[in-house]
């Protein structure tokens, strides 16, 4: 079984877990309200579609705006709470991500509405782009607030885990340990720039329409997720399964947790490869070192990297036992 008592990234889904992705559930649930109760007074077609000085060039039919909407609002609340289980970025991280959604894309949903609400024809509704400017404000706003209520993730025990090099797995038990690397708050930025620059698109920036896949691109490749389990130890983007690195348990030697200076032990920061050396470094600090059966070593930079190796110690025991 996962014991999240004895390693701080095991995977256990819980409450605060599931509720990552409830601004976005909140939000759909509002706006759903919205056309409910303005249903009667929008024009069919509706305008959705403006131009710079805030007149309607694109016109969609209720039903279509109210679907492409509420599916926006409830896929990315259901990605996020998913993300959150699977430990694809820190709680605090998904939280901020999810308000900022939630606010910006609500509002902008809503203003749609209600500026369609009343109007004879699709023709006579107005929109001025400003509201863009003021979704961007909530969105930061919300992200910010969110950061500065939730607690930062408290680390366990590292500096236990780093005398004794052991977590405690037992025989039979199963364990996940999996972190995340890199500037969060860019990963979030990209994935709230991308869903953005749809709906931009959608009420009349035309670049928005193209521009969305480079804040994808951009979330994808802000940081990377580090996770140590019964295979060993793997690297890969944050909201991807690839590209990867993956170092079996069958080649690990040994691990231990210490200090690493990118730029003197791997000739600078990101993917390096050094003489007798590799690793990830995005920053200086707290690591997981490998010493890999060819005489290599390899090395991460990544917070609570004690538990990390100190599990990748009780799981090379476990195997050094089977094998005699």
């Amino acid at each position: 079984m996962d014991r999240p008592d004895r390693t701080s990234g095991v995977q256990q889904p819980g409450l605060l877990q599931w509720f990552a992705g409830l601004p976005c559930l909140v939000a759909a649930l509002v706006l759903a309200v919205v056309f409910a109760v303005s249903w009667s007074d929008l024009p069919d077609p509706m305008a959705v579609h403006f131009d710079g000085g805030g007149d309607v060039n694109r016109s969609a039919s209720p039903v279509a705006v109210l679907l492409i909407a509420e599916l926006t609002l409830l896929a990315l609340g259901a990605g996020l709470s998913r993300g959150a289980v699977r430990g694809s970025l820190a709680l605090r991280t998904l939280y901020a991500t999810s308000a900022a959604a939630a606010v910006s894309l609500g509002y902008l949903f809503t203003v749609l509405v209600l500026a369609n609400a009343g109007a004879g024809t699709a023709d006579e509704v107005r929109m001025p782009l400003w509201h863009l400017a003021v979704a961007a404000g909530l969105a930061v706003g919300a992200a910010g607030g969110v950061r500065l209520l939730v607690s930062r993730e408290r680390p366990a025990a590292a500096d236990e885990s780093a005398v004794s090099g052991s977590v405690g797995l037992r025989p039979r038990e199963r364990a996940m340990w999996v972190r995340s690397v890199g500037p969060q708050w860019l990963i979030a930025a990209g994935v709230v720039g991308a869903a953005a620059a749809v709906v931009a698109g959608t009420l009349g920036w035309a670049p928005g329409l193209w521009l969305w896949p480079l804040g994808l691109v951009f979330a994808m490749m802000a940081g990377a997720r580090v996770s140590v389990h019964g295979d060993g130890l793997t690297i890969r983007p944050p909201l991807l399964r690839v590209p990867r690195i993956h170092i079996p348990l069958q080649r690990i030697d040994r691990a231990w947790a210490a200090e690493v200076r990118p730029l003197s032990d791997l000739g600078g920061w990101g993917y390096r490869i050094a003489k007798g050396r590799r690793g990830l470094a995005l920053r200086s600090g707290q690591a997981v070192w490998l010493e890999l059966d060819d005489g290599r070593q390899f090395v991460v930079a990544v917070g609570d990297a004690a538990t990390a190796a100190g599990l990748l110690g009780d799981l090379l025991a476990r195997d050094a036992r089977r094998d005699r």
